[in-house]
């Protein structure tokens, strides 16, 4: 049984929800832990785990958070929750949009994104009369995979680009065009016996979890992803290389009749590791297994990986990001 301190370095500001919104959450999740193995703690002192839980917004090297005293103080049970794509990961934590360059057991750990729910997103159980064979509605500016979408010919898969829509809804759209929005994508995956799930501009992509929750077998298209641990992707998903996204219709035609079954196992395998409800016991798990892996403490560890921040090219990224921090934040707090 583990206690474990909850806290991002941006919640004692005004309420965003594109900031606050994976700390609530989690807060929640724990209040409704069906495990009840590890509890939340007020006091960072008593916890055996520190748990930043951030949302893209502390720096490509993590620079506000490794400035906060809770940080400074206990570094050595600290880790970080960030579902960035652009990030190097210098803290130990879990990251949903981890590159495999970056994977290893004791200190880098894959996840799924805590983000503000789509409300039109739903159990959906696959009927095997849908509408579509598979389909994606998205921007495809983000990786040339996707791209790649646009030139399928294939009359029963469809694709729709929201790239010079997507981001001025999601930010200034009104009411009427966001609900407009997220019902036409949501529909989009209901419509189909299988979900394209291919990365943007990291390797992981929100798309994939989203599709598990409707309950829909999921053809991955991210060479870079790193799998979460546990799940049975197996059961469920078909891994396709980038390379070979050319092929995909003609490897779901041949797929159609276990459509059915696949969906079943999706929204199994998402109510068992990434459904609201288990997410705070799940994620604790993580950092526990993290922390008694680990082979390396206090000065070294950190040596090991902040060691790549002295080569020319990744300082300049690190001077690019402090100027990124100090144009949202108004201060740079200068940590190394």
């Amino acid at each position: 049984m583990a206690k474990v301190f909850l806290v991002s370095v941006y919640e004692h500001q005004e309420y965003d929800p594109n900031t606050h919104y994976a700390l609530e959450a989690l807060k929640k999740s724990a209040a409704a832990d069906p495990f009840h193995v590890h509890t939340v703690t007020n006091d960072a002192e008593e916890a055996e785990i520190v748990l930043f839980v951030e949302m893209g917004t502390c720096g490509m090297f993590a620079e506000v958070v490794r400035a906060h005293p809770v940080y400074r103080r206990y570094p050595e049970k600290c880790f970080l929750y960030d579902w960035g794509d652009d990030f190097w990961p210098i803290l130990p934590g879990i990251y949903p949009s981890l590159r495999k360059k970056y994977y290893s057991r004791e200190h880098t750990r894959s996840w799924h994104y805590i983000l503000p729910e789509n409300p039109y997103l739903g159990h959906r159980p696959v009927k095997g009369s849908e509408k579509y064979l598979a389909s994606f509605v998205g921007s495809t500016n983000t990786h040339s995979v996707r791209e790649s979408f646009l030139h399928y010919n294939h009359p029963d898969i469809h694709v729709m680009d929201t790239s010079k829509e997507s981001y001025r809804i999601r930010y200034h759209g009104t009411r009427e065009e966001k609900e407009v929005f997220w019902q036409r994508y949501a529909d989009s995956i209901g419509d189909s016996l299988f979900s394209l799930c291919p990365r943007g501009r990291g390797p992981g992509s929100i798309r994939l979890y989203e599709s598990m929750k409707v309950g829909r077998a999921c053809i991955i298209l991210s060479d870079e992803w790193v799998p979460n641990d546990g799940v049975d992707w197996d059961s469920f998903s078909i891994r396709v290389p980038e390379a070979e996204v050319e092929r995909v219709p003609e490897l779901l035609e041949a797929m159609r009749d276990r459509a059915i079954g696949m969906g079943i196992r999706a929204r199994q395998q998402w109510e068992t590791w990434f459904s609201p409800e288990v997410c705070f016991h799940r994620m604790t798990e993580l950092c526990l297994a993290m922390k008694g892996l680990r082979t390396q403490h206090g000065l070294a560890r950190r040596i090991r990986h902040y060691r790549h921040m002295v080569k020319p090219a990744n300082w300049r990224i690190y001077l690019r990001s402090r100027a990124i921090l100090y144009r949202r934040n108004k201060k740079v707090d200068w940590v190394i």
